[in-house]
């Protein structure tokens, strides 16, 4: 039996229970409540000490050992696996659902011991989290005109993995209310979530699509304790419709109808280059080694210290053996750093070598273009020269297609303060960067006195870099980013105080 830390149970605060609690309105004697994960009952005393009778509510939970307690409440309590007993029997039959449920990832026991079962239920939506299967859960034991009151992890409001999540409540449910709570909200419990509220009523008639769309949403903005959720600084009245118009229907929370448009209007960017996925070795310790002079080798070399056994240390080759046939630069790192780093890298290259990697057809490796950090807290885009292979998952390469577009004025743009907030305050808030969400930034053709500047820029940070790598370039990046904002704002309208936002939030210099 797995335990409670194996379940991902997390106890909600109590202002954060009874907040959610007085949003699913007014409760009538008649209609029933469901808490699916009830744990030890956070929510259920909520519900009774706001005057719901306890003959109304309904409790599962996987552990049994919660029973005594939640029965002792005078309510009906089920010992089953919420998830699992779903059936079509199942749907329909509560007009609430309220709840935390657990944040479990698919390297849980719990989804690793049942992910056959779950896949069967979920796997058309999303099988890889608990609560984003609790949501779909929850959503189909409503009736039509119910209500759910969740708190879960945000990373559903953006993430590429829950496009389908997203596109199942958009095409099932009205979006009440979206409310980032608190980040510290858990921490007295050793867990690491940005969590969020979501409300939302079933309104599942394929004829009401219209009714779905013209739906006025309150949209919350991250609020920093839980005595705001009363009166928070900011709320946003968007309809729903909004919500299908950035890309992957990405539930944003703070965006102006000018960046919207903007998205809607313009090309992709993958029109004008194009990334691929990379390559597997199978075994990096084997067949990568670092080159001296890089400073790799410092670290491979005090890691090498302390291993024991020969077969399982870092290899270090000099730049002689690099510059011969045996060895191919290979990039496989993510980070921050961007426009220019060293190949710190290489990758062994013979006949023995070559009949293990895995190599993907039809991907340009050894083209000159640009490599993107695959994990890195901003959009981190390097000078990638002819000859390199990448990695498979910390390192994006990326061929331009249209030679209309230079890579340095690319550089420019993947660099700035502009495209990191596209990227890593709209589509994609969290370290990781996937090509698909590269491949969906808009892309506005520059003019030729704007791509000139750019590229004359990018040019000497090239440059200098190269020659001396600690190079600060604070100034000719912020020289780029106003470039590049004030093109875009002239043609969007776009607002003063969005550029303040993102030269706070988004560019190096703050």
């Amino acid at each position: 039996m797995l335990n409670d830390k194996e379940l991902g149970v997390v106890i909600t605060p109590k202002s954060t229970t009874d907040y959610i609690i007085s949003r699913l309105g007014t409760i009538k004697e008649d209609e029933k409540i469901l808490d699916p994960c009830v744990g030890p009952g956070i929510f259920v005393k909520g519900l009774i000490d706001a005057g719901i009778k306890n003959n109304q509510i309904f409790a599962f939970d996987i552990n049994a050992e919660y029973q005594e307690q939640i029965e002792k409440f005078g309510v009906s309590f089920k010992n089953q696996d919420t998830l699992l007993s779903l059936t079509r029997e199942t749907y329909n039959q509560f007009e609430y659902v309220i709840g935390n449920p657990p944040y479990l990832n698919k390297a849980s026991a719990y989804i690793r011991e049942n992910r056959k079962d779950l896949k069967k239920i979920y796997g058309k939506i999303n099988a890889h989290e608990t609560y984003s299967m609790f949501i779909v859960n929850g959503i189909l034991r409503l009736k039509e005109g119910g209500k759910l009151g969740f708190i879960t992890s945000d990373s559903f409001l953006t993430l590429k993995t829950h496009e389908k999540l997203r596109r199942f409540i958009l095409d099932n449910c009205l979006i009440n209310e979206i409310l980032l709570a608190p980040k510290n909200l858990f921490e007295n419990q050793n867990v690491s979530t940005s969590p969020a509220i979501i409300i939302l009523t079933k309104c599942s008639s394929k004829n009401k699509e219209n009714f779905r769309n013209k739906n006025v949403m309150r949209i919350i903005p991250r609020l920093s304790n839980e005595k705001d959720y009363t009166n928070p600084e900011k709320i946003y009245e968007i309809q729903q419709k909004k919500y299908s118009l950035l890309p992957f229907n990405i539930f944003f929370i703070d965006v102006d109808e000018e960046i919207i448009e903007f998205f809607d209007t313009s090309s992709n960017i993958q029109d004008y280059i194009k990334g691929y996925i990379g390559m597997h070795t199978h075994n990096n310790l084997k067949y990568i080694s670092a080159i001296e002079g890089t400073g790799l080798e410092l670290i491979f070399k005090k890691k090498n210290e302390r291993i024991q056994e020969k077969n399982k240390k870092y290899k270090i080759i000099s730049k002689e053996q690099f510059n011969s046939n045996h060895w191919k630069p290979y990039l496989k790192r993510g980070g921050d750093d961007q426009y220019f780093r060293p190949i710190m890298e290489a990758l062994e290259w013979n006949e023995a070598s070559l009949a293990v990697y895995d190599i993907p057809k039809n991907v340009p490796f050894e083209s000159e273009g640009i490599v993107i950090s695959g994990v890195s807290s901003r959009l981190a885009a390097r000078y990638m020269p002819m000859g390199c292979y990448w990695d498979s998952n910390k390192a994006i390469g990326f061929v331009l297609k249209d030679d209309s577009i230079s890579l340095e004025y690319m550089l420019g743009l993947f660099n700035s303060s502009f495209y990191n907030y596209l990227a890593k305050g709209i589509i994609n808030n969290t370290n990781s960067i996937q090509i698909t969400g590269i491949h969906a930034l808009p892309f506005l053709p520059p003019e030729k006195k704007l791509r000139n500047k750019v590229e004359e820029i990018v040019k000497k940070i090239l440059n200098r870099k190269k020659n001396y790598i600690d190079y600060d370039y604070t100034e000719d990046q912020r020289l780029i980013d106003d470039l590049i904002y004030n093109y875009h704002a002239k043609k969007f309208n776009l607002k003063d105080r969005l550029k303040r936002k993102i030269d706070e939030y988004y560019s190096i210099y703050h």
